[in-house]
């Protein structure tokens, strides 16, 4: 088994974070009680990255309503593309045997 090293590229509040004991916590639970876990887990990852590229004087794109935008660490903000169907709701499927 390889080596663990501590990477200069991860997040020093990552390992308090999420570790082994968090692990195994996501492990006991129920999948539904697990994948809210996960997404909860996600969305603060992501939050954080993006604070964190804004704060280092990097631009982020993201989606705000219709459109990807791009923002700059200046408050400025770029319109890349405006999407027609930004929200799509699939149909429900009937599947007959």
């Amino acid at each position: 088994m390889p080596k663990r090293t501590s990477s200069q590229n991860v997040h020093p509040k990552f390992t308090e974070h999420i570790n082994e004991t968090t692990c195994i916590s996501i492990v006991n639970l129920r999948s539904d009680e697990s994948s809210e876990s996960i997404a909860k887990m996600a969305r603060k990852a992501t939050s954080r990255a993006a604070r964190d590229a804004l704060r280092n004087g990097r631009a982020i794109t993201i989606q705000q309503g219709n459109a990807i935008v791009r923002k700059f660490p200046d408050g400025n903000v770029e319109v890349v593309k405006t999407l027609e169907n930004a929200y799509f709701i699939p149909q429900k499927r009937v599947y007959r045997i």
